[in-house]
């Protein structure tokens, strides 16, 4: 990867100025790394949990991610967290539902799905899990409005830095 020192990245710096933004995270974000048995390098969830996930919810207020991620969250460990930080008094965790969009933004979360569906592996008419994720919580803060989205996932990302190029919908995010 290359990583141009010459200028700083302006949503970073937006974010690391006003922490209280939202940022909605991908699974990808919360699950650990190689969790195959066979992996050369690979994090237990306790691990993981000290070194990335506590200190992402010690630093940013409001985080978020979309019902379809949370259904992607099957790791006991993974899921027994996840629901302790959306649990929490202050809550740490929202969790986005298709069901809060009024009519018209469920129209307009329609046409970004289906402008995104065709650039992943997700197949709405299957609802198959590969990618779905990605696709419903990019839709979601797209019609919500909402900037940013943390994903470890290149085509995800691909998506919004190639929105216009791609006419995904996303420019805003």
């Amino acid at each position: 990867m290359i990583v141009n020192v010459t200028s700083s990245n302006p949503g970073l710096k937006s974010i690391f100025k006003h922490p209280d933004q939202m940022i909605t995270m991908d699974a990808n974000f919360l699950i650990p790394p190689d969790r195959s048995k066979h992996a050369k390098y690979s994090f237990r969830f306790p691990k993981f949990k000290e070194v990335w996930l506590d200190p992402i919810f010690e630093a940013f207020p409001n985080l978020a991610i979309h019902e379809a991620v949370y259904d992607e969250l099957v790791i006991p460990s993974v899921q027994f967290y996840i629901d302790s930080q959306i649990n929490s008094t202050p809550r740490r965790l929202v969790v986005h539902q298709d069901a809060a969009l009024t009519p018209e933004e469920k129209v307009l979360r329609d046409s970004i799905e289906e402008k995104i569906c065709p650039l992943t592996k997700y197949e709405p008419l299957l609802d198959n899990k590969e990618d779905r994720g990605e696709v419903k919580s990019l839709a979601f803060i797209a019609i919500k409005e909402l900037l940013y989205f943390a994903a470890n996932d290149s085509n995800a990302i691909q998506l919004v830095e190639k929105a216009e190029e791609w006419t995904t919908g996303l420019d805003n995010v």
